[in-house]
């Protein structure tokens, strides 16, 4: 599942204050539901901000595709009760906006904001209970615990934030657990609805899990991700099973995501990937798809970050041309 590197690059800093922890230790030993006066120690402020952007040899175009940013997260908690709010403020730019692959949200140049995240949730000492506004769905938490590297591993399904969700998420014990109800749009009626989940094992070593989604859509995803530490070396992948099957379109991707990271020092982080897939359609020729990628990580100082990733075709449908993509960014947090 695809997250925004703006949402990774604060994913990356979510052992710190910037996002609430879940695991069952997080509350304090009084009374279940004591609440008490509202007050500014009961909230943190944190952010980065950002700037990176694209090439790719098919539109051999440089754009931005909102990776430039400033992000700002409010994190609230009363005793049990906790709450998170997120917001970015974002550009966006492109050296050719009419260039097919420049910039796949947007084509044009110009800023924009956007309320990332917004719920509020209940600490029940094995999880936190939550309704957002916009949030992550469970499976989003593990769905990419196979990648090692910047910005072009690739996992199951689609990562967008959902709408209305409800969702139970926690640890307890080394064992890891969530489940979330879903809307994929802002609007009721146009959306699809969903339901996701996943139960997996963390441990110091290695970390394994096991996710499942289904939408009324017809749309249905099983994935099995995991990591492992040995020493400098961090290894990691992702398997996953799509199955889409409706009026107009039966088909199924199966594919799978394998790195590697290696701390060459305490700033310096290299590491490389390789993905395949294969989209089987019904009464049509199988696609076969593959790439590899390689990327650099280094750690400027404790709270500044930098990243190049690269990104070469070795397998498309149809014969298509195989493009070489690059991503580079750096990223200030506070």
């Amino acid at each position: 599942m695809k997250k925004t590197l703006l949402a990774l690059a604060i994913a990356s800093i979510s052992a710190s204050a910037f996002a609430v922890d879940t695991r069952s230790e997080n509350s304090r030993n009084e009374e279940m539901f004591a609440f008490d006066s509202m007050h500014k120690d009961q909230f943190s402020v944190s952010g980065s901000v950002g700037v990176g952007g694209y090439y790719d040899t098919a539109s051999k175009a440089l754009y931005d595709d909102w990776a430039t940013g400033l992000t700002l997260a409010v994190n609230y908690r009363n005793n049990r009760v906790v709450g998170y709010f997120e917001s970015d403020f974002m550009l966006n730019y492109s050296t050719d906006p009419d260039a097919k692959a420049a910039s796949s949200t947007d084509k044009h140049s110009g800023p924009a904001t956007d309320v990332d995240k917004a719920w509020l949730g209940f600490d029940t000492g094995y999880g936190i209970a939550s309704f957002g506004w916009e949030n992550d769905t469970a499976l989003d938490a593990i769905d990419g615990a196979g990648d090692n590297t910047y910005e072009f591993g690739t996992s199951a399904g689609d990562a967008s934030d959902a709408f209305n969700v409800v969702k139970f998420q926690g640890s307890t014990s080394g064992f890891a657990y969530g489940v979330s109800y879903f809307e994929t749009k802002d609007n009721h009626k146009a959306s699809d609805t969903g339901v996701n989940g996943y139960v997996g094992i963390e441990q110091e070593i290695f970390n394994v899990y096991a996710g499942y989604e289904t939408r009324d859509s017809d749309y249905d995803v099983y994935t099995v991700t995991g990591n492992v530490k040995l020493g400098a070396v961090k290894l990691g992948a992702n398997f996953w099973i799509e199955e889409t099957d409706t009026k107009l379109l039966d088909k199924t991707n199966t594919g799978y995501y394998v790195s590697a990271g290696y701390a060459v020092s305490e700033d310096l982080t290299l590491a490389a990937g390789y993905a395949a897939n294969t989209v089987e359609n019904k009464n049509l020729k199988d696609e076969d798809e593959s790439y590899m990628n390689v990327a650099a990580m280094y750690t400027l100082a404790k709270n500044m970050d930098m990243g190049i990733d690269i990104k070469q075709h070795l397998e498309v449908p149809h014969d298509g041309d195989k493009e070489t993509f690059v991503f580079a960014a750096g990223y200030y947090y506070f």
